[in-house]
């Protein structure tokens, strides 16, 4: 080899070197949320020894359950520590999946920052003072934010123009093509379905009757981002408020690949979000703090204000099993037969998915009903935060006929005897304390 030939080797050599360097780095700083495809199929944190047999026992068979009816992940999170973790159907923790309407819940908490940030007066504005083409409508004029997310505006749904694929990509709740989904693809032909949803018609008067649909969603994205290009925030977008006040707070991703847009760039606030359980067990952890991170140290950095929250779980004047884009697990037969406000409030459709979302209410040991706030997506996605027993859990299924049959009480039931199997404190209703080992 030419002597000339050896200062160019070594200089490859240490780029190569360098290189493998830098990315070794980078593979250990990757976070819980992004764990790698190679995570186990099923664990428990701390390791064994710190969660008490029973509880595992318990944990297991809610998993169990939920694979029973093509489940794909169950993720279990007690104070801020995962405490059981299983997986099945080729996925794994660094596997995002679509929330489908479980997405909903997102907008939610995006208005409470909104609030706080002075962006919205309060839930009761009157969005025509800032979507201006409603003010000559009698109806439309008359919706305020309160309306829009809690499915009461009288806006019709428009599921034929503004109705979601579930996420970007289409598909991929089933094994193929999602008939459900497939019958709205028109909904494409729209390419800025937050110009789009304003002239969207109204088909009841404001407060009159919850209809769950797309329509409400994206009227609030258009009037957030409106009130974003006239604050002096950085922030012009509903997107990148979301981003900043809600994704990197939880540590999300934002990307395509994760926040499904029209080709506008306007977020699918309906329907088109796709996270991995962790991350979406993150983002519960954050609504169950009343919009806190836990730092290292143990202590809560409090990015939103906790009183606020509470409208997210107060139940609405037309479906009292829902509140601020949130599910509340209550009594499936409030709204319905024998409530007058109710059968005027809901129609057949809405009465069934009631029935379809709720299967509750669930009792705790001491024979009082437990609150339970879910975030709820076609083919029984699941975000369920139970405040008193300080969890959160997330479950992703394949939407198929026979996952149909799951239930919410069969599943949470186990886990609740788990989590009071690790503390007797939780026997009394109190959130146990949390597992030795975990993190």
């Amino acid at each position: 080899m030419p002597p000339s030939m050896l200062p160019i080797i070594a200089t490859l050599v240490l780029t190569l070197v360098s290189g493998w360097l830098s990315n070794q780095a980078r593979a250990q700083a990757v976070t819980p949320a992004s764990t790698p495809a190679s995570a186990p199929a099923s664990s428990t944190a701390g390791g064994a020894a710190s969660i008490p047999a029973d509880a595992t026992k318990a944990f297991a068979q809610a998993a169990a359950y939920s694979e029973q009816f093509s489940g794909r992940a169950v993720l279990i999170m007690v104070n801020g520590a995962i405490v059981h973790e299983a997986y099945a159907s080729g996925w794994n923790a660094g596997r995002a999946h679509p929330l489908a309407s479980g997405t909903k819940s997102f907008t939610g908490v995006t208005a409470i920052a909104a609030i706080q940030d002075g962006l919205i007066s309060s839930l009761d504005e009157v969005v025509s003072d800032t979507i201006t083409e409603w003010k000559n409508d009698p109806r439309k004029s008359k919706i305020t934010v309160r309306h829009l997310l809690t499915l009461s505006s009288g806006l019709d749904p428009a599921e034929a123009t503004l109705g979601s694929r579930g996420a970007p990509g289409g598909g991929v709740l089933g094994k193929g093509r999602n008939t459900k989904m497939d019958q709205i693809r028109g909904s494409e032909s729209v390419d800025d379905k937050f110009a789009h949803v304003i002239t969207v018609p109204s088909k009841h008067a404001p407060g009159e009757r919850f209809e769950y649909g797309s329509s409400h969603f994206y009227a609030f994205g258009e009037f957030l981002q409106r009130k974003l290009e006239k604050s002096d925030r950085p922030e012009k977008t509903t997107l990148s408020y979301m981003n900043a006040r809600i994704f990197e707070p939880c540590g999300l991703p934002s990307g395509r690949l994760n926040i499904g847009q029209d080709r506008a760039g306007n977020p699918n606030l309906p329907g088109g979000f796709r996270f991995t359980a962790r991350e979406w067990a993150a983002f519960g952890e954050f609504v169950r703090l009343g919009g806190a991170i836990r730092k290292p140290d143990g202590t809560l950095d409090q990015h939103l204000d906790p009183a606020l929250f509470r409208e997210c779980f107060t139940p609405s004047a037309t479906n009292p099993n829902y509140g601020l884009t949130w599910w509340l697990l209550r009594d499936p037969s409030a709204g319905q037969e024998g409530d007058e406000g109710g059968r005027r409030s809901l129609a057949p459709r809405e009465r069934l998915r009631n029935e379809a979302n709720q299967t509750g209410p669930l009792v705790g040991p001491d024979g009082k009903p437990v609150d339970v706030y879910m975030a709820a997506g076609l083919g029984k996605q699941r975000l369920l935060i139970v405040p008193a027993y300080g969890l959160v859990v997330v479950r992703f299924a394949e939407n198929t006929p026979q996952g149909a049959g799951f239930a919410n009480d069969a599943f949470l039931t186990p886990i609740l005897q788990g989590v009071r199997a690790m503390s007797p404190a939780a026997a009394d209703g109190e959130p146990p304390a949390k597992p030795r080992g975990s993190r």
